[in-house]
Parts: structure tokens; C-alpha cells; sequence
């Protein structure tokens, strides 16, 4: 039976934390909650073997470490100032930003990011995958990445709060995205026109333990045939 860690790290010391890290370079990004299995594995370097440790409440992570999620787990992380994510189970990210710009690789899975405009002072929080970029700078949305149905995983996204502009890699093509409208990706290439999507109103975009439920349950299998009913009519 896999044991269930529950903690969070107050938000005065997170800030405080993100703060000294900015000043020495250090951390990129700080665990403020875990649940489950999650762990943070180093690239490594010519002089460092590669590593993967447990996360934990306050850990640490660094430029090119990935923050992973097992089928259990999700995990709460500080990525800039202001702006935090949330990993969905089975999930994958890279940290790869100063602490003072959020920016992250999402390779597989889902996560909720919520970024705040005023701490962040404007600067353009960006959520990639291998063929698309999202970026914005002060909202709150899900981005899901991995299911398959052509060549090239999909990518779908949808918006809680502000505005997000996606844009494309393959065909250089860029779309806003605005409070509660989601798109689909299709194959990385082709975005679909923004619209509601009943499903999106189950998500669970809390990141507060203390105000309740943190983990999203929501079907993304019944969510993804959602959207390829409608995607391709």
C-alpha cells in the first residue's frame, strides 16, 4: 500500500524561499505539496550522474530537473514568482526558467497553472510541449498533452480565468484563448476554434489544501472523446 503525503508549504515561505533562491541562483522551482508518488530526477551532467529523489514538502528543484507523477500523484510546484502548477497522475515536467519567469516543458500529462500578474510583474509565463507554446501573463488554465489519434499527440487546453495565446510550432499560427474556451491542437498542427466545452466544468482548479480537494478526478478519456465528437464533425 503506497503511503499518502499530504503537506503544504505556507505561502509566506515560499515567496521567501523563491526570494534567496533568485538571489544565488539556486532553485527554479520549490514543492509546496505532494500527494502520492512524485518524484524530481536531475538530467545530471559530464561531472554529475543523473539522479531521481522522492519530493518532498520544500524540495527544491533546478533548471532542466523533471518533476514526475505517478499513477497516485499529484504535486503542487512553485515555478516563478507568483505562479505555480499542478500535476495531474502520470505526468511529466521539465522546470527549465529562472525563478523570476515561470516556464516549463510539459512532455506528458496534464497540469493547472495559475499565474499571478501583478508578482509576476508582467512577465509572460510560458507551459510548452513538442509543438506548442502557451504563453501568458496572468490567468489560469489546463493544459492536457499526450493522447494520440493521428501522427503527433494532441494538445488541449482550456481557460479558467484571463486569456492565453497559443501558438503552433509547425505552422507558426497563434490563437487567444479566453476565459472559459478551450481548444484542441490536433496532431500538434491544426487548432480548433475556440468554444465551451461542458467537461471543463468539472475540472478542479483548487490549489489550496486548506480551502479543500486539490486532486482533479475528472474523466480526460470521456473529456478527449468530447472533443474529437465535436473536432471532427
Amino acid at each position: 500500500m503506497n503511503t499518502i503525503r499530504r503537506r503544504l508549504v505556507p505561502l509566506a515561505a515560499v515567496a521567501l524561499l523563491l526570494g534567496l533562491a533568485t538571489a544565488v541562483g539556486a532553485e527554479d522551482g520549490l514543492v509546496e505539496y505532494v500527494e502520492g508518488e512524485v518524484w524530481i530526477e536531475s538530467s545530471g551532467t559530464r561531472e554529475i550522474a543523473a539522479t531521481r529523489e522522492i519530493a518532498d514538502f520544500g524540495s527544491s528543484v533546478s533548471a532542466g530537473d523533471l518533476v514526475i507523477t505517478g499513477s497516485d500523484g499529484i504535486a503542487i510546484v512553485a515555478v516563478g514568482a507568483g505562479s505555480q502548477i499542478k500535476l495531474r497522475e502520470d505526468t511529466v515536467v521539465e522546470i527549465h526558467s529562472a525563478a523570476t519567469r515561470g516556464s516549463v516543458d510539459l512532455r506528458q500529462g496534464g497540469i493547472f497553472a495559475r499565474v499571478n500578474r501583478a508578482v509576476a510583474g508582467g512577465r509572460a509565463f510560458q507551459v510548452s510541449t513538442p509543438t506548442v507554446v502557451a504563453g501568458v501573463r496572468g490567468t489560469e488554465f489546463f493544459i492536457a498533452y499526450g493522447r494520440t489519434i493521428e501522427e503527433l499527440p494532441d494538445v488541449w487546453l482550456c481557460v479558467n480565468e484571463g486569456s492565453v495565446e497559443i501558438a503552433v510550432r509547425e505552422v507558426d499560427s497563434r490563437t487567444i484563448v479566453n476565459e472559459g474556451e478551450g481548444v484542441n491542437i490536433l496532431s500538434g498542427v491544426r487548432t480548433t476554434d475556440p468554444r465551451f466545452y461542458p467537461w471543463t466544468t468539472e475540472l478542479n482548479w483548487n490549489f489550496d489544501p486548506d480551502a479543500g480537494e486539490v486532486r482533479d478526478t475528472t474523466d480526460l478519456d470521456g473529456a478527449y472523446s468530447d472533443l474529437l465528437d465535436q473536432d471532427y464533425d
